[in-house]
């Protein structure tokens, strides 16, 4: 939500040759926050902590390879305990400003007035940036620009909307180039995730733009754009509550995909973290399943994917959502970290009248037999089914849970595939 995104999309899209080979238009959703851009003393504080966090993972990665705590990236050679220190003192200098203490050039340190001056232009550009995004949010000028932009790209069909970081916020690498100012600074002024929210402060003030999950696409299709694919990978918000659909709202989103061929929702996550878990006294199961369901809501939808944390499902939820529309038949499901009773399984499979593929990554089979699973998904007549997962029933005992082996993963694939009519844990028990 920056003014340079808009000017550089209407650009491409006023191309008429750049525009015409467009074919899909990534919206990030990432955002400035309201008191880091209100107040230096936080802004400060904010880059304190990043600053220690990021040296403590230099200092993991360059004591030991093997050490839990190193980087996932590679530490530059460049860095040595030297440019370690330097960043101590950075953080010092920096603690000033977060207790409001004046510069004193008698009292400070050598470069200490330097490294606040870094932070303070840094704090300038970054609460202009956070006026820029709120006038375009407040007047509806960020979303009017992608609508406006999207039909003179005729080829456009495909929308994904995400709040992934960018390479700098990946690697949270204030010394990421050897011009350490320079990736400092981009740092800085780089946009948060929705789920840096719940970071920045117990209440932060700040509310993901969790309508235009819902208002884009419309708006999208009103302006004459016909999509045929749609993904939301976007971290979990700080509230639900922005997902709330009026009655027409919903009315006007289920029109507005009628002609979808791909749907995937991946909240799952990055690297296992920040994934939607949804916290069922505060409404978010249903504001996020009406949000689902909606998008769902059309026969032409040939391909679904659905990604959720591992355990971040209540019991049979996302199947109870599947089982109330029937008029979607994709031809290749791919469903991640449902949790499910087995007749809500069958229930679903029972929809399917034209051959489907499934897939179910990390599947939780909260009740029922894994021996009945296996016979259940090996017997359908037109599901052709595909686990992908680290652990399940023990063939020995299917009443138990184990780890797989990979071998172990592979006998029941063979069975669900029909390569083999050996059910591995009927085999196993007899």
């Amino acid at each position: 939500m920056t003014e340079v995104s808009l000017t550089r999309l209407n650009n491409v899209a006023s191309h008429k040759l750049i525009g015409g080979g467009v074919r899909n238009v990534n919206v990030s959703l990432q955002y400035y926050d309201r008191q880091l851009a209100a107040s230096l003393p936080n802004f400060a504080y904010f880059h304190i902590y990043g600053l220690q966090r990021h040296l403590g993972d230099l200092k993991a990665g360059m004591s030991s390879e093997d050490s839990s705590l190193k980087p996932s990236y590679e530490v530059p050679k460049w860095i040595t305990a030297d440019l370690l220190d330097v960043g101590e003192d950075m953080i010092s200098s920096w603690e000033n400003v977060y207790c409001e203490d004046p510069d004193n050039p008698d009292r400070d340190p050598p470069g200490y007035i330097g490294y606040r001056n870094v932070l303070r232009d840094a704090h300038r550009e970054y609460k202009a940036l956070f006026e820029a995004q709120e006038e375009m949010r407040s007047s509806g000028r960020f979303l009017s620009s992608i609508v406006t932009a999207m039909p003179k790209m005729p080829f456009t069909t495909s929308l994904r909307i995400s709040d992934r970081p960018n390479r700098i916020q990946e690697k949270d690498a204030y010394f990421l180039d050897r011009d350490y100012y320079a990736s400092m600074r981009a740092l800085m002024l780089a946009p948060h995730t929705w789920s840096d929210a719940a970071v920045l402060y117990t209440r932060p003030d700040f509310d993901p733009p969790g309508e235009l999950l819902h208002k884009l696409p419309v708006a999208i299709h009103e302006a004459g754009t016909v999509l045929r694919q749609i993904t939301i990978q976007c971290s979990t918000p700080w509230s639900y509550e922005t997902l709330r659909m009026s009655l027409s709202e919903r009315s006007s989103l289920v029109a507005s995909v009628q002609s979808l061929d791909a749907f995937s929702l991946l909240v799952d996550g990055i690297n296992g973290r920040n994934g939607w878990i949804l916290p069922i006294n505060e409404g978010a199961p249903g504001l996020v399943f009406d949000l689902l369901s909606s998008f769902m809501s059309t026969s032409s939808l040939s391909k679904l994917t659905i990604a959720f944390p591992e355990f971040g499902l209540r019991p049979s939820c996302l199947f109870e959502v599947l089982n109330r529309t029937p008029d979607a038949q994709p031809r290749t499901v791919r469903l991640k970290g449902a949790a499910f009773y087995l007749r809500e399984l069958q229930k679903y499979l029972d929809h399917f009248d034209l051959p489907c593929e499934l897939i179910l990554e990390v599947p939780d089979l909260i009740v029922g037999s894994w021996v009945d699973l296996a016979e259940c998904l090996h017997n359908h007549p037109m599901v052709s089914t595909v686990i992908l997962s680290s652990w399940g029933g023990d063939l020995e005992n299917p009443e138990k849970r184990t780890q797989w082996i990979s071998d172990e993963e592979k006998r029941l694939n063979d069975y669900l595939q029909k390569r083999t009519h050996v059910n591995p844990f009927i085999n196993n028990e007899a």
